[in-house]
């Protein structure tokens, strides 16, 4: 809607997304975290008790994942002992 309220003008279409200049989306939820805890445009949307609230959250979720031993690990190192 904040587009749509200052009258921008979408980017080009891409047809193939591996082979363009058109800017991507955050790599992981701790890239995407950090674009959403800085932006402007949250904050006057939602509230800065809202979005440092649910920033926490998501970083809380990330430190989780990033103690988690996953399928590919197993496969990788536990066959090594």
């Amino acid at each position: 809607m904040d587009g749509v309220k200052r009258q921008l003008e979408p980017p080009e279409p891409v047809s193939n997304p591996y082979d363009s200049s058109a800017e991507t989306l955050p790599q992981c939820l701790m890239d995407a975290v950090t674009l959403f805890e800085t932006s402007e445009l949250y904050r006057q949307s939602f509230g800065t008790t809202f979005v440092n609230y649910y920033s926490h959250i998501k970083k809380a979720e990330w430190n989780r994942y990033l103690t988690t031993v996953s399928e590919w690990e197993e496969r990788e190192y536990f066959t090594l002992f």
